[in-house]
């Protein structure tokens, strides 16, 4: 076993390392804002001497790039060892290609729960985010909200924003709510979501926080960090987050995670930088920079998080989302949402 060196006390000796003095490297593609892993990599690079290289990108693109690689060796190219991506989606359709390696890891197991972890073990969450509801509690009252599916009643009429259907979120999201309530039940949800709608779908989440805050609309649905960022950028707003569905499947989550490339030249670094993200320092690191949940549960969230409250989490497979997206992306089609 590894001698790991103070995660923290490494972070003050940054600026002392150079890549060139480090033994070792890794290439990791990452669908992830750098802002938010670049720490992650420096500190992992000062405990163990591996330079931590990589690639930012969308992960539609990054997977195609594994792909390329897995059919061309090119000496000038540094092909990947991990990729790190936000929705569970993205590794699904990377796992379908053959392109993630299963990875047996008593500490993986320990550290990630079932429903985080591909049932092939390919993949793995280091970080969840919620979906859930947001309202005004001036024009709407906590007892007046109950589910997801809920909002496509007739008493919503006029009163709802939502973000676009071309975003991976919903889409995500959609896809469960597909998994748990069947095609036909799901279809109605979103037909009544549409006929709900007080203004057309949004870009991004800070857009409809801003919408309802504005009174252009009393609820809507968005990721739990955006509504801290938002609370962050308007502190004197009375939005408030509702945790959906807990009478029912629950509030649902997606991950940050890691997969190790199936044909990675550096596996066995890969493998430890992965099982290293999911142990306490990097966990709350990571935590305190996105405000995520920590997948490891015995790392607490950071302080803005923990104050949104306990929730009971939909805890079926996030395999779901990709076996269910095809369907939620034509359904959502069918219904008018755009």
């Amino acid at each position: 076993m590894r001698i790991r060196y103070n995660f923290i006390s490494s972070l003050l000796t940054l600026s002392l390392l150079s890549t060139s003095t480090l033994a070792a490297e890794l290439m990791v593609y990452s669908s992830r804002n750098a802002s938010y892993i670049k720490p992650l990599f420096n500190a992992y690079a000062l405990e163990t001497g591996v330079a931590v290289n990589y690639l930012v990108a969308p992960a539609s693109t990054l997977i195609s790039r594994i792909e390329s690689e897995t059919k061309n060796t090119d000496g000038n190219v540094k092909p990947a060892d991990l990729m790190i991506a936000a929705g569970a989606e993205s590794f699904w359709m990377a796992s379908e290609k053959g392109l993630l390696a299963p990875l047996e890891s008593s500490t993986l197991s320990e550290n990630v729960p079932a429903h985080l972890t591909s049932p092939k073990r390919d993949w793995f969450g280091f970080a969840s985010r919620a979906r859930t509801i947001v309202y005004n509690p001036a024009t709407v009252k906590a007892s007046e909200l109950s589910s997801y599916s809920d909002l496509a009643a007739p008493k919503w009429k006029g009163k709802l924003c939502l973000l676009t259907a071309q975003s991976a979120y919903t889409q995500a999201f959609v896809a469960m709510l597909a998994k748990h309530e069947g095609g036909e039940k799901t279809a109605q949800v979103i037909r009544g979501w549409v006929d709900n709608l007080a203004v057309a779908p949004f870009a991004e989440d800070m857009q409809v926080l801003e919408a309802i805050n504005q009174g252009r609309c009393d609820v809507g649905i968005v990721n739990s960090y955006y509504f801290i960022r938002f609370k962050r950028q308007v502190p004197k707003t009375k939005l408030t987050l509702f945790w959906a569905d807990q009478k029912g499947m629950g509030t649902h989550v997606n991950i940050t995670g890691a997969a190790v490339i199936a044909n990675a030249p550096n596996k066995t670094q890969a493998i430890d930088f992965l099982e290293w993200l999911t142990t306490k320092e990097p966990q709350v690191t990571y935590a305190k920079l996105s405000m995520e949940y920590p997948a490891n549960p015995d790392v607490y969230p950071a302080r803005e998080v923990a104050r949104l409250g306990k929730f009971t989490v939909d805890n079926t497979n996030l395999s779901a989302i990709g076996q269910h997206l095809s369907n939620a992306q034509q359904l959502m089609k069918d219904a008018g949402y755009q």
